[in-house]
This record gives C-alpha cells, structure tokens and sequence, in this order.
C-alpha cells in the first residue's frame, strides 16, 4: 500500500500542478475573447470575471490520473472519461453561446445512460434503507441514472458563489478517496485525490486570483457533479462488500451528508418554483448561499461556512450510526437540514426588515431636515417622532 500511496501522492501534485498552469492562459485567452461572466441584477459578481476555469480542471483531472493509473484494472475508465467529454463540451457551449436547460439535460441523460448503461455505474443494495436491501437491475438502474442526473444538476446549481462547489466537491472527494484507498481500490482513490488536487489549484485563483481571477463556469459544475455521482455510487457499491472494519454503517445517510448543501438546497428551490408555478431550471436568488450573503457575509464566509455544515452534518451521521437506523439517520439529515435552512431564511429576512427600516427612516430624517451631525441610526425622540408618522 506504501507504493500507491506514493502514487497518489504524485497524481494528486501532477493534478494541481497541471490545473495552476493552465488557468492564467485560459484567462488570457479569455479576456482577448471576451469570454466573461457578465454582472446582472441575478448574479453576485459585480466585475466580469471569465468562466472557463472548468477547462483547467479537467485537463488537471484526467492527465493527474491517468498518468499513473498504471497497470491497475480500470474497465469503467473507458466510459467514465466518454460520460465526462459530453459533459465538458455542452459545458463549455453553455460557457460560450449559453444554450437552454433542455438541450443541456438531454446531453446528460445521455452521459448517465453511458455511465449506467455501459459502464455498469450502479447501485445494487439500499443498505436497509427504507427496508430496501439488494435490489434488481430494474431498479437499480433507473436509481442510478437519476442520482447521477440529480448531482451533476444540483452541483450546477449550487455553484453560484466563489469556492462553495470547489469547496464541497474537495470535501467529498477527500474522504471518498481515502475511504478508497484504505479499502484497496486504488483506481477510485486516484480519481478522487486527483480531483481534489486539481480544485485546489482552481481555488487559488478563483479566491486569490486577482488579475488571474476565473470561475469554473457550467463547465466545471457539470464535470464535478458526474465525477462526484460517479463516486458516490461507488461507494455505495464498494461498502456492501467491504471488510466489517473499515464498513460505513448506515452508508446512504452517510453518502446524503457528504451532499447536504446540493440536494437540500435543490430540493427546496425546486420546490419553490413549482410552488410559483415556474420552470424548476428557472434561476433565481432563493438559494442557500444566497441568504448567506443577504445576511451579511462574504463569499469565502459563506462557502466556508457550509463546507463546515457539510463536515458537520457527515461527522453527526458517523457519531449516530450505532444508535440509529439507516432510515431513521437518513429522514432525520433531510429534517434537520430543512430546519437549519428555515432558520437562515428567517435570520436573512429580519436582518433585510431591520435594513430596509433603517433606509426608511434615514431618508424621512433626511427629508425633515434633522441636523446631519446627528446619527441617523439612533433613536432620538425626535426622531421616534418622525419614524411613526
């Protein structure tokens, strides 16, 4: 185990050294192009920044790990890298021309059909979950494909400030990977730690990038989320079968943790503009990050702040797993999430009431022609006065 430990190790610098130097290139074809992400009235960014950092990951992901894949058995790596192409390049379409969300999910049924279909990316146990054990190719398929429909979509989504996808998506593929590799599937670690290596150079200049300064761009969303989809359910695969030692008890609920931030934050904006009765693609500013930063906090706050939740709500998962079932732990992370974002949302709105009463009554003090010496944010009774009428 020492020498592909070794190997990781040079997969996961080849990755990030191969992601670092690409990225100032892109960006300089990219500003000579005008390939930017453009500010509106949706979007937080308020400069334009270019959008094709998704580029550099992939270049650093598949180079990182096939080059030392070695002589290891990989059969699925064929189908893996044909599901990622179709990914990357209506990525980058959307990047460039943006194209509707319906040609974009034809492409990636298409991609989870190859995955699933011919690569044989499935589920075949729950675990007990909802008292479903092993299950048949019936199922499993159509569970699969639309898990990894559901994670390459929710990864889109999420990405709407910086480092939060690049952030969860380290996180994820950090604790997979290892999880691999002390389990002795050695291929699946290298992937892993090989994406890990490479978004740790896309964080570098989409956090400190300065003139260098990229987002990873639907490019990047859609290739983290087939790869994490993949992942995922390979290890849920791989768990099954696992020595009793290094087995996850209640291996779903796990696996729901390590995505907490995507699918909770999917499901409820989904829900919420069907509930409008609007498209669920169509984009909007409901999501978690963005309560977030209404609330008062920076992008590398807020992404911190829910990769902690995320390692919060994976650590809760493993503390409880003597005590409850596989059911039980996966209805109470969806409860307790649900609950957490509610109280965001009320947080966001009473700060946005308190905010929006403050330029109210500054402006009322304005128009009375109360002394500009005074502050405008404390209350006299002069000015309680006012604030009534």
């Amino acid at each position: 185990m020492t020498e592909y430990l070794l190997i990781i190790f040079a997969a996961v610098v080849a990755s990030f050294l191969f992601t670092y130097s690409t990225i100032p290139p892109i960006v300089r074809i990219s500003n000579e192009k005008h390939l930017f992400d453009v500010p509106n009235s949706r979007k937080l960014n308020k400069t334009v920044v270019p959008t094709l950092g998704g580029v550099a990951i992939f270049i650093g992901i598949c180079l990182g790990s096939t080059l030392f894949l070695g002589k290891l058995q990989f059969t699925e790596l064929r189908y893996i890298f044909a599901a990622l192409l179709m990914l990357f390049f209506i990525g980058l379409k959307d990047d460039i021309l943006i194209i509707s969300a319906r040609k974009k999910l034809l492409v990636q049924m298409a991609a989870a059909a190859i995955l699933v279909g011919l690569g044989g990316i499935q589920i075949t146990s729950l675990s007990n979950l909802f008292y479903f054990n092993q299950i048949s190719i019936w199922l499993s398929a159509p569970l699969s494909f639309m898990i990894l429909l559901f994670i390459i979509n929710a990864m889109n989504l999420i990405d709407g400030i910086d480092g939060l996808a690049a952030g969860i998506s380290i996180l994820v593929s950090g604790v997979l990977g290892t999880w691999f590799y002390v389990n002795g599937h050695f291929e699946y670690a290298i992937l892993s730690l090989a994406m890990s290596g490479s978004l740790l150079a896309f964080l570098r200049f989409n956090l400190w990038g300065g003139d260098n300064k990229v987002f990873m761009g639907d490019t990047g969303s859609l290739i983290l989320g087939g790869l994490l989809g993949i992942l995922v359910i390979k290890f849920l695969s791989f768990n099954i079968v696992a020595p009793s030692f290094l087995k996850v008890q209640n291996a779903p609920a796990f696996a729901l943790a390590l995505f907490i931030v995507p699918v909770t934050d999917t499901l409820r904006v989904f829900i919420i503009r069907l509930y409008q009765k609007r498209s669920p693609f169509s984009p909007d500013m409901n999501h978690v990050h963005h309560l977030l930063i209404q609330s008062g906090m920076k992008h590398i706050q807020a992404s911190a702040f829910l990769v902690l939740y995320t390692a919060f709500f994976a650590s809760f998962t493993l503390a409880t797993a003597a005590y409850l079932s596989s059911t039980v732990s996966f209805l109470l992370l969806l409860s307790m999430s649900f609950g957490a974002i509610g109280l965001m949302k009320r947080r966001t709105d009473q700060i946005k009431l308190k905010r929006d009463r403050q330029i109210r009554l500054t402006r009322k003090i304005l128009s009375t022609g109360i002394a500009l010496h005074e502050d405008p944010f404390r209350f006299t009774e002069s000015k309680k006065k006012i604030y009534q009428n």
